[in-house]
């Protein structure tokens, strides 16, 4: 069982959860070792799973205490960085703050989001790709370059440096904070990876 596996879980249709198409018995999972499972994860890997769940939607308070955990993460790592370990102690809890719910509002975007589609692709991934087109005549695709093939942009730094401005200079947001800033984004990517072998791990040594 990967992660994409678990979102039918919140709404199933009969008390037997199954892993894979059935074929035996022992390829299926009770309801109990499913909890069970989801709970393992949940402590091994924590920031992942919660982060997870938040961008599927399948709970508001997910959501929350994924910023919350991720802005934990910052708040031990932000000193590394010059222009946030000179802030006091309550500017700042408030710009990592900030950045963690940006950082996590930009990570779990896509091209469903209100306004997240990309401009060159429409939300497809896919882009024309003129040099090709042009040399063979018919209608060649690529990776979009806006988006990298995902669909959609994530936030732009701009609009995230907006937000702390009152309390950063543009040098200091473009000298390091902005790395700071793609790092928690960095973070939810490897958490939800890590939480991804995890469930595949006990859930294979549970079947």
């Amino acid at each position: 069982m990967n992660l994409e596996n678990t979102v039918k879980y919140h709404s199933p249709k009969s008390l037997q959860f199954t892993v894979s198409p059935r074929a035996t018995a022992s390829e299926a999972l009770s309801g109990s070792d499913v909890m069970a499972a989801f709970g393992m994860v949940q402590s091994r890997s924590r920031l992942g799973f919660t982060a997870f769940s938040g961008k599927m939607e399948l709970s508001k308070n997910d959501k929350l205490k994924a910023i919350q955990l991720l802005a934990q993460y910052g708040l031990k790592h932000c000193d590394k960085v010059a222009a946030l370990r000179k802030l006091d102690a309550k500017d700042k809890g408030r710009v990592v703050q900030t950045l963690a719910t940006f950082a996590f509002s930009s990570w779990s975007r896509s091209a469903a989001t209100s306004g997240a589609r990309c401009k060159d692709c429409h939300g497809t991934g896919r882009a024309c790709d003129r040099v090709k087109t042009e040399a063979c005549g018919i209608f060649m695709e690529k990776e979009c370059n806006r988006c990298s093939g995902v669909g959609y942009s994530q936030l732009a730094g701009k609009v995230v440096y907006r937000v702390v401005a009152n309390a950063l200079s543009v040098d200091q947001w473009k000298r390091g904070v902005s790395q700071f800033y793609e790092s928690l984004i960095a973070e939810l990517d490897r958490s939800e990876s890590h939480a991804n072998r995890m469930l595949q791990l006990v859930t294979s040594s549970t079947n």
